[in-house]
């Protein structure tokens, strides 16, 4: 049966680690997502306000991260996989650039080190920036320079499916066409020589652009190694728990079933993880226990879907 598991943002409190993995095991969790982007925003990087924290002696580095490790194996959990910060590279900005793929590399280091093989390193979507020939060429670039550290720390590097915002408006974003997603893929993996590069499906970002829930994991194949599994109303970018939105019309917002039906004919024996951050933060705290179990409900019941 697939393991599920849960990421640790809105879950693992930085002042008080070990509460925050007993929480993750009681509730029925087999893994952890951890997100080292949590760390380090999205925004600040974009802002050039990065912090040193991934940019310090591996050494001093990993003394603030053991403890999470130590934490999650006294609890039997291990990690399933672990997202970068991002983005790894902005276009015109040598300076930002330079800095995080020294960072991402790190991130690399620490996921190796406390188990993980997976990692998601997003693809950067440049819309109206540049071409689409130019956008791919760019992340082809970003990519190939951390295939020495993916090999070195034997990691898998897991592009996402994105969008973008613009106007208030959700788009297409780069890997969100997921035929032109598995032909990078492929591409990365040749020019690794090996399998260095797969895909983590997200969920709520495929459901917020419309796409075919099934046909979208069928065209991954076995190029789908991780999965972002959260729940939206079909506008918004939401991370909430699945079966959360129903249209009163048509029924489901998202398509659960085609989902399940799509990891069933690719063979999936990934991790059901779950990136439902938003959930745990809008339930008062004292309800996060609850939130947790019925999230791991969820989880088992789509292994056992599997398997039916």
């Amino acid at each position: 049966m697939n393991k599920i598991g849960m990421q640790t943002q809105c879950v693992i409190q930085k002042e008080n680690i070990e509460d925050g993995y007993r929480m993750i095991k009681e509730a029925g969790f087999d893994c952890v997502d951890f997100n080292f982007d949590d760390y380090l925003s999205v925004n600040d990087v974009y802002a050039g306000k990065i912090n040193d924290i991934f940019d310090r002696p591996m050494e001093e580095i990993w003394a603030d991260f053991k403890p999470h490790a130590d934490a999650a194996a006294e609890y039997g959990l291990t990690f399933g996989q672990t997202h970068a910060p991002f983005p790894v590279m902005v276009k015109g900005r040598d300076d930002i650039s330079e800095k995080m793929l020294r960072i991402t590399v790190n991130t690399m280091e620490l996921s190796h080190r406390m188990g993980s093989r997976y990692i998601v390193v997003h693809p950067v979507t440049l819309a109206y920036e540049c071409s689409k020939q130019e956008e791919h060429a760019f992340n082809i670039e970003m990519y190939k320079r951390i295939i020495p550290a993916a090999k070195k720390f034997d990691q898998i590097i897991c592009l996402e499916n994105m969008f973008w915002e613009s106007n208030y408006h959700l788009t297409e974003g780069i890997c969100s066409d997921f035929a032109e997603a598995a032909a990078m893929i492929d591409e990365l993996n040749g020019l690794a020589g090996e399998e260095r590069f797969g895909f983590c499906f997200d969920v709520g970002h495929a459901n917020v652009l419309g796409k075919n829930m099934y046909q979208s994991v069928v065209t991954m194949g076995g190029r789908l190694k991780i999965l972002h599994i959260h729940d939206n109303d079909g506008i918004s970018d939401l991370h909430t728990l699945p079966y959360t939105f129903m249209r009163s019309w048509s029924g489901l917002a998202t398509d659960w079933d085609g989902f399940l039906r799509g990891l069933k004919d690719i063979h999936y024996e990934g991790v059901f993880s779950f990136e439902t951050f938003r959930s745990m933060a809008g339930f008062p705290s004292e309800l996060h226990p609850s939130v947790l179990r019925l999230t791991a409900d969820m989880g088992r019941y789509f292994a056992k879907r599997m398997e039916a």
